[in-house]
């Protein structure tokens, strides 16, 4: 690689301890909040007494238990950097292009009024281009949104049911019932992100029509009535009740909340005392289930269950990029077992719910594990398809054989509809709702950034007072995330900060100066009378770790980053119009390494790390911005079988091959990789 730059530049180490500093601009009191949960004795958080409520954004009402934060209007985030041409490139691609290129989200839609599809596929795909059209405030995404909504609108009926309720017949599905509760549930949350950047009233109308509907009719016709998906995905409905509640405080809401709740899929016992094989889509909309409710039951058992469904999940069916398996069912920890694209996407956004609710670092440290390893890697860099299911150890995308639970010859393809079209439709929603979520408000009145990324934040604190932030960064590829400051002087209000878990002598300097550090695993408020043009940095050291998977390999990580081996990637068209075609991907290369046991107890010292300047597409082969250079060894029993590797072998494991060096990248930015690597002696 050329063009070396020093991948681990950052201020100068400061004392490890809480202090006040006084600056120019006023005191500045840094207050360290272990796990989230308890007060600072030097500066006690609003956010902790159970009647506080954001006056500017919409935040629990009581009886819901109050936010640790409070989700900002759609809009209120713009990307920058690495992660704008993200989304550009997705508008001008397959978001922006869908509905002219793939029938089932054309003009003959059902929801359009058409005799096409009725069911889940354009409102998945307006799920993520509302949030894509409004942040880009791309006039063209924003019409052809528009023209879906006004459709959903005007569909409502006198009795507050709306959408298509015509049975049509789906190419591979069957029959979908028009009536089905299910596709609704996407639809509310297209509708919701809707009125928060418009604030059309009539959403709010149709909304109470539709809950008042639901709270007559679900008791015959239960949320499982037509298909199990409206079971199973509840906590969508109750989520949606929720949010309909805190802005208009119909009573009759927690009423229906406590019905659909009861009438879900019971995803606390399952994560909790019935452990099992289910649909991995289904579990990654169900994780967030419990702790939606928790707002409304405060029995501490829901919010718990999250926790112990995550740690169970991990634990039987954990991968590397931050996910469990599933193809389609949950199958282990294999990493030639495959994860669908909707499960990624999905479970970011159920991260990304319990955020708020939570105030949880584990939950946005895993949101970021899954952002910028699972999604990026679900993707075609080109932004013109994707894969149905991706493998922590991928070493062809054909169509040989892979020991998929559910497969359809294609799975592993890179295209428009290879296996199934539910993640044509769904995988939009990836970048824009994590953009949408990198910010929140503080219960009192103040600002937190909880997952980080290059982008800008507009919002009100204090006073009513209109500020913004510009979070100037190429995270997660360095370790600095600058804040500069743009507003009126001599403003004070809260703000927020994570401390990532993996995050060792993180430290914060305000306007140049150092003004303390954080404890890995913590949310750090800094107190300031803020001035126009004042600059916050936060470094976080991204140190070279190991971690241990199936059969016990070992994995490379960095920072939020897993890393992957670097091989020479062919891409085959083999059927479709390009660009939105499919493509087989192969590699010449070997691929059977270990790595050197005796590297792994100190990867700092053991491993080169080599960065260039970030492009504008770092989640490519040829775009990757971080190197490390590792010594491996080739294993010459692990072969091929079929499509895939064959067992992998437990570690640690002899060879008598010479050594040599190999270069691993990004997960992301990987389409042949291996990430679990076995360790040889």
């Amino acid at each position: 690689m050329s063009d070396h730059i020093d991948c681990r530049a950052g201020p100068a180490a400061v004392s490890r301890r809480v202090f006040l500093s006084r600056t120019a601009a006023g005191v500045v009191a840094l207050t360290v909040l272990p796990g989230s949960h308890a007060r600072s004795r030097t500066t006690p958080l609003r956010q902790t007494g159970a009647a506080v409520r954001n006056r500017y954004y919409a935040s629990n009402r009581e009886p819901l238990l109050p936010n640790r934060y409070v989700p900002l209007p759609l809009g209120s985030i713009k990307p920058a950097g690495w992660l704008r041409a993200q989304l550009e490139g997705w508008a001008d691609g397959m978001t922006g292009s869908l509905d002219e290129i793939w029938p089932d989200v054309g003009p003959d839609n059902g929801w359009l009024g058409g005799g096409g599809d009725v069911w889940e596929r354009g409102p998945y795909w307006l799920d993520g281009l509302v949030p894509l059209a409004w942040a880009l405030e791309d006039e063209r995404l924003i019409a052809k949104a528009s023209r879906w909504v006004e459709a959903t609108l005007s569909s409502r009926r006198a009795d507050g049911f709306f959408g298509p309720v015509a049975e049509r017949r789906q190419r591979g599905s069957g029959v979908a019932p028009g009536a089905d509760w299910w596709p609704r549930m996407v639809m509310l949350k297209v509708l919701q992100a809707y009125h928060e950047a418009t604030g059309d009233a009539r959403v709010l109308e149709l909304m109470t029509g539709y809950f008042r509907y639901q709270l007559q009719e679900l008791p015959s016709r239960p949320l499982g009535h037509y298909t199990f998906w409206g079971q199973r995905r509840g906590g969508e409905n109750l989520a949606s009740i929720h949010w309909l509640y805190n802005r208009t405080g119909g009573a009759f809401l927690l009423e229906l909340g406590e019905l659909v709740f009861q009438q879900t899929q019971d995803w606390t016992a399952w994560f909790t005392t019935e452990h099992g094989i289910w649909h991995v889509v289904n579990t990654a909309m169900g994780i967030k289930q419990p702790g939606i409710w928790y707002q409304q039951s405060g029995d501490q058992r829901y919010r718990d269950a999250v926790d112990a469904g995550i740690d169970y999940l991990m634990t039987r069916h954990g991968q590397v990029q931050g996910i469990w398996s599933g193809d389609e069912m949950l199958h282990g920890t294999d990493p030639t077992q495959g994860v669908e694209t909707c499960a990624v996407v999905e479970y970011m956004f159920s991260l990304e719910s319990l955020l708020p609710i939570t105030g949880s670092v584990k939950h946005a440290d895993r949101l970021e594990r899954v952002a910028y390893n699972a999604l990026p890697a679900a993707l075609s860099p080109h932004f013109a398809g994707r894969h149905y299911y991706q493998m922590p150890n991928q070493i062809a995308c054909t169509r040989e054989y892979h020991n998929f639970s559910t497969r359809h010859g294609d799975d592993n393809l890179v295209g428009l509809e290879n296996g199934y079209g539910c993640c044509t439709a769904n995988l939009h929603q990836g970048w824009p709702k994590f953009t949408a979520h990198l910010w929140m408000a503080t219960p009192d009145d103040g600002l937190a950034a909880l997952v980080y990324a290059p982008c800008e934040v507009r919002a009100q604190v204090a006073d009513g007072v209109e500020v913004r932030f510009s979070e100037e960064t190429d995270y997660p590829f360095e370790e600095t995330v600058r804040f500069s400051y743009r507003g009126p002087s001599n403003i004070s209000f809260p703000f927020h900060l994570r401390i990532p878990h993996w995050a060792e002598g993180a430290e914060l300097r305000l306007n140049g100066q150092p003004i303390g550090d954080g404890t890995p695993g913590s949310i750090v408020g800094v107190d300031h009378v803020w001035s126009d043009g004042d600059r916050l940095e936060l470094h976080l050291p991204l140190k070279v770790r190991i971690s241990r998977w199936h059969e016990n390999s070992a994995a490379v990580e960095r920072g939020p980053l897993v890393f992957a081996l670097k091989r020479h990637e062919r891409w085959t068209k083999v059927k479709g119009r390009e660009p939105y075609a499919d493509y087989e991907v192969r590699t010449e290369e070997p691929w059977n390494y270990g790595l050197l046991d005796e590297d792994l107890d100190d990867p700092e010292r053991a491993f080169q790390i080599r960065c260039t300047p970030v492009p504008t597409q770092p989640w490519s082969l040829a775009g990757a911005p971080l190197e490390i250079v590792a010594r491996a060894r080739r294993i010459p029993e692990w072969q091929r079988y079929g499509g895939i590797t064959g067992p992998l072998p437990w570690s640690p494991i002899r060879s008598g091959e010479p050594d040599e060096q190999v270069v691993l990248i990004p997960y992301g930015s990987t389409k042949i990789r291996i990430s679990e690597f076995p360790v040889v002696v």
